[in-house]
């Protein structure tokens, strides 16, 4: 972490990326849309082709395009530029190395050697009518993205966590999950999960917690077309970089992808998440005055705003001498009453 500029009035700090990983994968992917071919079958329920690492690209880009889902290729690049380490081999974990303290991952479904599936992903198949493709972000955070092929593939998936020692899981209400340390920190977050077909259209979903282990249900019985795509996002870095203004009094915040993407016109979202926002952001400041500017309540509700209202400009504007509306006044009123 690098503190930068000491200028009493503009302060700034910029994350640095770290770099290690066991597959090197391309730098860019591409966000294109990509038109399916669909294949009738015996159950009259279409699917799209997904027996080839072409399709298994194909069945991705077209859910980045649907609007009911976070774009799953925004942010994303080479593992090697994260903190997030792709095993060879499915029957090793990935290993999530930003936050604050490292996380590994189990990947649902059989051991499988990794797949180059094309724009630089990899693919593990579980040998159940799935594939997992891990998806990491710019900002070190991963979409656990699975491809689920059929009527036939199963509606389970459980993904088994190494936490860092007193950490444990604690469903949110907004439907995610925190890795919560054992001082109450928020260490890392798993946003509200998400499944659609290939239609778009959204299908059933929850997490299931059981004991360290994470289990998306994903109940794809009533999809239209096949593959279903569903994926378990986590994070543990909220905040890019930071920049105080204005006599010190305004501090602009640069999101990281996971943040932009964790609560856009969720309310009940924001609340849930806005508080680990604002501990990060606080926890990096190096005078006690600004860390106090920080922690008020009003800065705290701006950022929930912002998660909710304008999650995709940058930087959020936060005014710290601003009275506190509450999150429910802020968003009423765009940000800005």
């Amino acid at each position: 972490m690098h503190y930068g500029e000491l200028n009493p009035a503009r302060w700034r700090c910029r994350r640095s990326p770290r770099e290690t990983t066991m597959i090197r994968l391309n730098p860019y992917l591409s966000a294109a849309a990509i038109s399916l071919f669909i294949v009738s079958t015996f159950d009259g329920v279409p699917r799209t082709a997904v027996d080839g690492p072409s399709n298994k690209l194909k069945a991705l880009t077209a859910t980045s395009a649907s609007a009911s889902t976070p774009h799953l290729l925004d942010g994303a690049v080479s593992a090697d530029q994260t903190g997030v380490s792709l095993p060879n081999s499915s029957a090793d974990p990935v290993v999530v190395g930003h936050g604050r303290g490292q996380i590994t991952v189990r990947l649902p479904g059989g051991a499988a050697a990794a797949e180059a599936i094309g724009d630089g992903l990899v693919g593990y198949d579980g040998g159940d009518g799935t594939t997992s493709v891990p998806i990491a972000k710019e900002d070190g955070s991963v979409q656990f993205t699975t491809i689920i092929e059929s009527p036939d593939s199963p509606t389970s998936f459980r993904y088994d966590l190494d936490l860092p020692v007193g950490a444990k899981l604690e469903q949110v209400e907004d439907g995610g999950v925190a890795v919560v340390g054992g001082d109450g920190t928020v260490l890392y977050g798993i946003l509200a999960p998400w499944a659609v077909d290939a239609t778009g259209a959204a299908v059933d979903t929850k997490y299931v917690l059981e004991g360290t282990a994470l289990v998306q249900v994903v109940d794809h019985s009533a999809a239209s077309k096949y593959p279903v795509v569903a994926d378990p996002w986590l994070g543990g870095t909220w905040v890019q970089e930071w920049a105080w203004y204005s006599g010190i009094v305004r501090i602009a915040l640069t999101p990281t992808t996971f943040a932009q993407w964790a609560c856009p016109g969720n309310v009940v979202c924001a609340a849930a998440w806005q508080g680990a926002v604002q501990s990060e952001l606080a926890g990096v400041q190096i005078n006690a005055a600004n860390k106090d500017k920080v922690n008020r309540a009003t800065t705290g509700n701006q950022i929930g705003c912002h998660m909710v209202v304008g999650p995709l400009k940058s930087p959020w504007n936060l005014e710290t001498d601003k009275p506190d509306y509450g999150l429910a006044g802020f968003i009423a009123a765009a940000c800005n009453p």
